[in-house]
């Protein structure tokens, strides 16, 4: 009989809501007084109840039906990935956490589990080179993964049943459990017990209650109302539909949505080899996968059909959830009885219908709202929930507890988001795109297909015609490269999907072409998806001097590139400060901080009292990027003034006009090692402004450039990105600039700073040269590949380029030691790099090697930057 349990379940719960029931609770005057509240008991909300009760606070959890009988956690086919299948260390983390609760809770649980692992299989070389990645960084925790490319060691995993036909390469990775996760949630739930949680079953969350402050202060039920300062939402697919009546929306907003996928459930196949230890085999090319034990068969499909995003008829309202599609899931039960045909043999089981929160990037949301303060939330675990909900209940609770998380999670806060991000559209498209790719490692580079064409410039449609090929970054649709064709095909300007990760990319001459012209002539690059914000006030200085490590303390018409450090030394943000007016600053930052830097700056307004408004003026202005030896001659040609370096000097500011448009912010700065200068301009001129820029451009042979002729100038100069080469816990120390901290004054990580200079520091960050590397043949590094060091694994890459005057490929990362590092232990090192399984010689810089121009024209070599010294 074929069954959907999610809208039984549903129906269930429905029905209890509309009966009087004996065992369900009525609404109680009682109070209760707790220090947190969790709502939700799956996984998550127990594993987040469980790690703040082993820190002593004082935690009710609520959970709408029983324990682990409610929502994804109670339809899941309970199969737990294994860390090496993730390439974010925060990912990496919460798998083996995890990993680690399970088998400790099996040891005095009684609940069905077999660490029976899981081959990955592949017969393209795309997922050969994802397969052999995966297998470098099994070094990490010591996993014994196995690659295999023969059948005949094949066949020591294969039941007789499973065909080898077509496999190129298969890894085993050992630690893959199958579990019940039921039992296990329940057996969480009886281990929070145990440490003072409060479990309070058929519990309904009515509302969040929130002060005047926006603080939260208490939780209404069916069951009473809970006075607590501390709200968990670890809901699953309900997460962010309690009512908040303080909010304009009546609820929280978050950037995570519901897909149903399908799973067939059948009894145990006809083969005897078959038992608890066979592992699980996952298809990483025809995205399925089949598990087989002694009681039961399960398999599933991971095509973007086999995924629907759930609707519902009004807000806060029911979710619809479809009846399964056995049409829908044919194509995936073909390609399984083509590897399994006893398959066919089996009694019809059940087509189980799940449906599991996705985000739009495929990694969790997780921290605290933006909204609300005391309002956190853990969802979006992409289909992934057994395998990370353990290892991000002790994250989060260490979030609520103000603690130093043990890594870092810039890629899975909450606060990476906008609001248009949470569009309900946007997440209807998207999500089924991002929940087909459950088994794929999507790389820094990726695109996605869908929800494409949100935020773009005023001119994009100039730069489509020009041949540019578009990425997203914050829905913000910014050039990658330039095509030499006319750009008015759409189907060919939006970029998806992942370049080639062996041999040359298809954008890799037009990209050279970019290149060059950056360096020898004049390139125009749009950099309008950066974010922007205006800071004034009359202690605005006062202010930023206490957030900002570097000093802004500086004449009006300069900029500070500088970063803003939180209590540990690490980067908040690595920004450019302007200051305008003696009380008026404008701020340039990453656009993954669009939402994250706003909140940080208000968070301190609020805590030091100050009067300062804080204006996220993002959208005002399309921002051209002039960038080259002839950029100055041609700025000059366009505003009639002189950009000498003794009128328009590095990192200064003005304002310009070009012809009859006004209001124009020029800036001497650069990100790429070049000379350059940087237009903030009114979206209201900026067609003038651009075609007058293009046209007497073409007397200095000016180009098109797109962000990845940026980033190839950027890693070959040894450049940092915030989120992928420093983030909240990298210092200014150990990423070699602390020649921008001034330690004269006071400011936020100043202590942990000077701590770090008088004992010393563990890592520091590098550049890789890449030797003996094949442009055509070889994988290309991609960035997380592994650093070794008399073949001893010491650190990771964390950015990867090909580099055009260097003639080589450049990875950046860092190398890290037990001990001191010491300028000697770096330099006297002999280094390989691990790409793909494939070691190549590297040479370690801690300073980019010093490049030539190209150009005779402008002979003086121009220098962005200090030099900075060596600071260890």
């Amino acid at each position: 009989m074929i069954i959907c349990r999610l809208n039984c379940l549903m129906k269930r719960i429905l029905e209890c809501c509309s009966q009087k029931h004996n065992n369900i609770h009525v609404r109680s005057n009682e109070k209760h007084v707790v220090d947190v509240v969790v709502g939700g008991g799956g996984i998550a909300g127990t594993s987040i109840a469980y790690h703040l009760a082993k820190r002593g606070k004082v935690v009710a959890l609520l959970e709408r039906n029983r324990v682990g009988q409610y929502g994804a956690t109670s339809v899941s086919a309970g199969l737990v990935t294994a860390p090496l299948h993730w390439q974010d260390p925060a990912k990496q983390y919460m798998a083996k956490h995890s990993l680690d609760l399970y088998a400790n809770l099996r040891q005095t649980s009684n609940f069905r589990y077999s660490r029976c692992g899981r081959l990955y299989l592949t017969n393209t070389p795309e997922g050969e080179i994802s397969l052999r990645r995966m297998f470098s960084r099994s070094t990490i925790y010591g996993e014994e993964a196995q690659l295999y490319n023969s059948v005949e060691e094949m066949r020591r995993w294969f039941p007789k049943s499973i065909s080898t036909n077509g496999i190129w390469l298969a890894l085993f990775s050992p630690n893959d459990v199958a579990l019940d996760p039921i039992g296990l949630c329940q057996a969480l739930g009886r281990r929070g017990r145990d440490h003072g949680v409060q479990i309070f079953e058929q519990c309904f969350v009515e509302e969040v209650l929130v002060d005047k402050e926006q603080k939260v202060v208490g939780v209404l039920t069916n069951q009473g109302q809970f006075e607590t300062g501390c709200y968990v939402d670890a809901t699953g697919i309900w997460c962010g539909t309690s009512r908040v009546s303080k909010l304009p929306a009546g609820h929280v907003i978050i950037a995570a949505h519901p897909a149903t996928y399908t799973y067939l459930s059948t009894k145990r196949l006809p083969d005897k080899d078959i038992k608890s230890s066979t592992p699980i085999f996952t298809h990483v090319d025809e995205k399925n996968y089949l598990f087989m034990d002694e009681s039961r068969t399960l398999c599933a499909g991971f095509t973007q059909d086999d995924f629907r995003s759930l609707s519902r008829q009004r807000i806060l309202g029911q979710w619809i959830v479809p009846s399964p599609d056995w049409d829908k899931f044919y194509p995936t039960l073909n390609n399984l009885l083509n590897r399994c045909n006893i398959l066919g043999e089996t009694e019809c089981g059940e087509l189980v219908c799940n449906a599991e929160s996705y985000t739009v990037d495929k990694n969790p949301v997780i921290g605290e709202i933006a909204q609300i303060q005391g309002y956190y939330v853990a969802t979006g675990f992409n289909g992934q929930g057994l395998a990370l909900a353990g290892g991000a209940g002790n994250l989060v609770a260490g979030l609520v507890c103000g603690e130093t998380l043990p890594v870092d999670i810039t890629r899975l806060e909450v606060t990476r988001f906008i609001d248009l991000h949470a569009s309900p559209q946007y997440l209807i498209e998207r999500v089924p795109e991002v929940a087909a790719k459950l088994f794929t490692n999507s790389y820094e580079y990726h695109q996605y297909q869908t929800a494409r064409n949100l935020r773009t410039s005023p001119i994009y449609h100039q730069l489509k015609k020009a041949g540019a090929v578009f990425g997203e970054v914050m829905g913000y649709e910014r050039p990658l490269w330039y095509t030499e064709e006319d750009g008015e095909d759409t189907s060919l300007s939006f970029y998806s999907g992942q370049f080639s990760l062996i041999g040359r990319p298809e954008w890799f001459e037009l990209v050279a072409r970019e290149y060059d012209a950056c360096r020898e002539r004049v390139g125009v690059i749009d950099l309008s998806s950066f974010a922007k914000f205006n800071i004034e006030g009359p202690n605005v200085v006062e202010f930023l001097q206490y957030l900002c490590s570097g000093n802004v303390n500086v004449p009006v018409g300069s900029i500070v590139y500088t970063g803003m450090q939180n209590e540990q030394g690490g980067f908040v943000s690595d920004c450019a400060i302007c200051r305008l007016e003696e009380d008026q600053f404008f701020a340039i930052v990453p656009p993954v901080q669009q939402l994250r830097f706003c909140l940080w700056l208000k968070k301190w307004v609020k805590k030091l009292g100050h009067k300062i408004y804080v204006g996220d003026v993002t959208g005002h202005y399309t921002v051209l990027d002039v960038v080259g030896p002839s950029s100055r001659a041609l700025m000059e040609k366009l505003t009639g003034e002189s950009m000498s370096r003794c009128d328009f000097p590095s990192f200064s500011i003005r304002e310009i006009a070009i012809g009859m448009a006004t209001g124009i912010r020029a800036l001497s700065l650069t990100h790429t090692g070049e000379l350059e200068w940087e237009m903030y301009i009114p979206n209201e001129v900026v067609q003038n402004v651009y075609e007058r820029l293009m046209e007497r451009g073409k007397e200095y042979g000016v180009m098109h450039a797109g962000y990845y002729a940026l980033r190839q100038l950027r890693i070959e100069k040894f450049f940092v990105c915030w989120g992928q080469d420093i983030s909240t816990d990298v210092t200014p120390l150990e990423c070699g600039r602390t020649y921008r901290v001034d330690f004269h004054k006071n400011f936020i990580g100043k202590d942990a700073l000077l701590e770090q200079k008088r004992n010393g520091i563990r890592k520091r960050f590098v550049q890789l040269l890449v030797g003996n590397h094949d442009l055509d043949h070889d994988p290309w590094p991609q960035g997380g590949e592994l650093i070794y060091r008399y073949g001893e694994p010491v650190g990771r890459t964390t950015s990867a380029a090909y580099g055009y005057t260097l003639n080589c490929q450049v990875c950046i990362g860092y190398i890290e030691t037990k001990e001191k590092m010491t300028i000697e232990y770096i330099k006297n090192g002999s280094y390989q790099l691990d790409i793909a399984g494939k070691f190549f010689p590297v040479q370690v810089n801690l300073f980019t090697p010093s490049l030539p121009m190209i150009s005779s024209e402008q002979p003086d070599h121009y220098r962005p930057t200090q030099d900075g010294g060596c600071s260890l």
